[in-house]
């Protein structure tokens, strides 16, 4: 890619321009975001929002996650997305207070 197409690619960045909770019958994600850039208007799944926050986090641009948070996630979206080891650490307190 030249600089060019990396700069318009990198300054036409998506807003949440409005968010409501709704049910849909046809959405293949439990939660759907609907965005907005400088031309297009769009929808991304919570999926593809943990795994763009699971490579971050893989990557060393964000901290480790609690392993505890993972599991919840994991148990309410049914998610298979990321090796734990890679982005969570196991939450003693978490796990001792049960």
């Amino acid at each position: 890619m030249d600089t060019s197409e990396t700069k318009e690619i990198f300054f036409n960045r998506a807003e949440v321009e409005k968010a409501e909770h709704i049910n849909c019958d046809n959405c293949f994600d439990p939660v759907v975001f609907m965005l907005k850039d400088k031309e297009h208007e769009f929808s991304i799944g919570l999926e593809t929002i943990l795994k763009c926050l699971f490579f971050a986090v893989e990557k060393g641009d964000l901290p480790k996650l609690p392993s505890s948070w993972l599991k919840q996630v994991h148990q309410y979206y049914r998610t298979t997305l990321a090796n734990e080891e890679d982005i969570c650490y196991y939450d003693y307190e978490y796990y001792n207070k049960k």
